[in-house]
């Protein structure tokens, strides 16, 4: 049984993510510092990272 709760729990925890995961379509700039990913914002043309 606590194996079921612990998957339950893993699960749940990586749809929670998907969302955030998916915000971005494209992948990362070839520039981007090591261990981070940088995209471009085509709104406001400014580019931003994640870690």
């Amino acid at each position: 049984m606590r194996h079921v709760l612990a998957a339950l729990a893993v699960i749940s925890t990586l749809v929670a993510a998907m969302p955030a995961a998916q915000a971005h379509g494209g992948g990362c700039r070839k520039s981007s510092p090591p261990g981070e990913c940088c995209h471009m914002n085509r709104k406001t043309g400014q580019v931003h990272c994640h870690r």
